[in-house]
């Protein structure tokens, strides 16, 4: 007999077990919902509630999902997912391993359990089955998003329409003044910084007297950029006209002069300020977007995984607050003495993104102190 083809779409198991809330539970479905007959029997009379299945914005489909008596707790209309999930899920699994010739038998356990669709032995050698078209059309028709707050599936919208190659949201410009100066002239090639990067340069700050690069090799219409903004030269003094016909009044020079000349100039204070500035750009620009793009994903993943009845949203937010952890740790480690204020920075810089209510790293860090 052939075997079945994903790219086909699911499976006949999977079509049969797709929807057990309307063709009819059947496997471990059945066994679940008999499982709970004393609950739903309770609630018989009662009127059965609908969950929609809308997707993260406001055009996706309405479609059913699971029908549940009013009285459901979260955790049986959780566990009803999960199961009814897992029992679309496995054949598709099953499906894959034997048109690969991976035996079953070192992956049954895996399949069999209460989380095969993240089990690392799945996620290591069926990564093919998790993400092709069969399995999202089970994810989709299973997942229910009514696990999740509204005000965390809105958040999820904004957050995954966020683009990380563009400017900062405007309501954070202002916490980064320098985001639409060039760093290097026009024609020049950076190489992109990684944080190992990032704590070499440091290691010659604050600069003594000398151009820290890029600076060392700014044009005049760069530095022009960066200086322009300092506060200006007064043309007069403010006691001028008090003085005048009293003392002999010396003419004040021009104080225009090129910004090459001011750049090579500048006192040693004017210097470390301005270093300063751009070090937090080429921090922000190239270091920051991987770790904000890579918590952006981690966010999905662990919401994704409640609309499955894998986990609550409490598990959920505590996975990503681990998640950061690793980040903070592995910078303290790069930057060394400076892992303080690099910590204060990058803060500033995941902040200005939008993230889920409860999911921005100062809730995390306040509600999971024991991490």
């Amino acid at each position: 007999m052939e075997p079945p083809h994903l790219k086909d779409g699911p499976p006949e198991g999977v079509v049969a077990a797709k929807r057990p809330d309307v063709e009819g539970p059947s496997g471990e479905v059945e066994r679940v919902l008999g499982a709970r007959a004393d609950i739903c029997a309770a609630a018989a009379a009662d009127p059965v509630i609908q969950g929609d299945n809308p997707g993260w914005n406001s055009t996706a489909t309405s479609v059913p999902i699971v029908a549940f008596p009013v009285i459901a707790s979260p955790d049986v209309r959780r566990h009803l997912v999960r199961e009814r999930t897992n029992a679309a899920a496995r054949p598709i699994l099953e499906s894959f391993a034997w048109c690969r010739g991976i035996p079953l038998e070192r992956l049954r356990e895996a399949i069999d359990g209460p989380t095969p669709l993240t089990h690392p032995e799945i996620v290591r050698r069926l990564a093919g089955a998790l993400n092709s078209k069969a399995m999202r059309s089970v994810i989709a028709s299973n997942a229910d998003l009514a696990l999740l707050p509204l005000k965390v599936r809105i958040g999820i919208s904004k957050m995954m329409a966020q683009d990380l190659s563009e400017p900062p949201p405007v309501a954070a410009r202002g916490s980064f003044p320098d985001w639409s100066k060039p760093i290097a002239p026009r024609g020049h090639q950076l190489q992109t910084w990684r944080p190992e990067d990032a704590a070499a340069w440091l290691e010659r700050f604050p600069p003594n007297e000398d151009l820290l690069h890029p600076i060392d090799i700014w044009d005049g219409d760069t530095a022009a950029r960066w200086l322009n903004d300092r506060e200006a030269i007064p043309p007069a003094l403010p006691w001028e006209d008090e003085l005048a016909g009293k003392v002999l009044k010396f003419e004040l020079q021009d104080p225009w002069k090129p910004s090459l000349e001011v750049l090579h100039t500048l006192y040693e204070l004017e210097l470390e300020e301005l270093t300063y500035r751009v070090f937090v750009e080429r921090l922000r620009r190239e270091v920051m977007p991987y770790y904000v793009s890579e918590r952006i994903i981690h966010v999905w993943k662990a919401v994704e995984l409640i609309t499955f009845g894998y986990q609550t949203l409490q598990e959920a937010r505590r996975s990503v607050r681990t998640h950061d952890l690793r980040r903070i740790e592995y910078f303290n480690q790069v930057f060394g003495e400076n892992h303080e204020w690099i910590y204060d920075l990058c803060c500033r810089i995941v902040a200005a993104y939008v993230w889920p209510v409860g999911f921005a790293e100062p809730e995390l860090s306040s509600e999971f102190p024991d991490l």
